[in-house]
């Protein structure tokens, strides 16, 4: 974590604080599109569709270091269907879909936004087309962690996390900066972008014998709401553009580039606080003589 700007004062940490009890159901959507450009021909790839959970967590304990242990539920899984999927692929990623609500697991959150644990354990023989998208969402939720800064910070603040793991998040460099904040709530700004080193092509993308590289462009943008007492945002969105540049030298050259863009919505559907216990009704001391 390095803080590239403090803001303005006054300065404090941004920390969460849980509530024992209180459960928070929020909505994630994931879509994503691609296209593959040869020989200076783009054509898009066949639709894939989006899907939709809600989940629910429910605070079980917040230690005295402020880390909150949860539990969470996967209430239901969607399909978003785009126009163009084949209506028979359709059919057999719903019959998929079905075991897959009521699936829970348990995390760990720190005070300062770092997951210490988040899974969600998908069977073994589902299918790529919702592989892919279930494990997106997962990985970006729980590459939420270490979200704030370990010093104290102002408005205007920007610093850029550390985003171990898998996911859109993870490898490239991120920017966030605090663009807003009251005693309940912050809002934040996010930025990414990264172009990593030539490497070789891997095997099921190669075409010839001749010396293939693949350089690989990121670039995304976005924002999240918290409310302090919750664990996960209230809002986040995030659009990610990813470029697979693959260059051979030979006669002819041979360039080939693979588009893909994806978007990830999540909102909060609802947040309940424990029910305080109720007094009990004191007995009547009124009789009629």
């Amino acid at each position: 974590m390095k803080v590239l700007d403090r803001g303005t004062s006054p300065h404090s940490l941004l920390r969460l604080a849980p509530v024992v009890g209180s459960v928070q159901r929020i909505r994630v959507r994931t879509q994503s599109s691609s296209a593959v450009k040869d020989a200076g021909k783009k054509t898009p790839r066949p639709p894939v569709p989006g899907v939709q959970l809600v989940l629910a967590a429910e605070v079980l304990a917040v230690a005295a270091s402020g880390e909150a242990r949860f539990r969470f539920t996967l209430e239901s899984v969607a399909l978003l269907v785009q126009p163009g999927t084949a209506p028979q692929a359709v059919k057999q990623l719903h019959t998929q879909l079905e075991p897959l609500p009521g699936l829970t697991g348990e995390g760990r959150v720190a005070h300062d936004g770092r997951p210490n644990g988040f899974t969600l354990k998908l069977p073994k023989d589902l299918a790529p087309e919702l592989r892919g998208p279930l494990d997106q969402v997962t990985a970006t939720l729980s590459g939420l962690g270490r979200i704030f800064p370990a010093e104290p910070v102002g408005l205007g603040a920007r610093w850029t996390p550390a985003l171990p793991g898998k996911g859109p998040l993870a490898g490239a460099h991120t920017t966030l900066e605090l663009k807003a904040r009251d005693d309940a709530s912050l809002g934040l700004r996010l930025t990414m972008e990264s172009t990593s080193k030539p490497q070789p092509v891997p095997e099921h993308l190669r075409a010839s014998e001749q010396r293939e590289t693949l350089t690989t462009y990121v670039r995304g943008q976005g924002g999240c709401a918290f409310a302090v007492d919750r664990l996960w945002p209230t809002r986040f969105e995030l659009e990610v553009d990813t470029r697979l540049a693959l260059r051979a030298e030979g006669t002819p050259p041979r360039h080939m580039d693979s588009f893909a863009h994806l978007e990830l919505r999540v909102r909060e559907l609802s947040f309940a606080l424990p029910q305080a216990p109720q007094a009990p009704r004191a007995a009547s001391g009124t009789h009629r003589r």
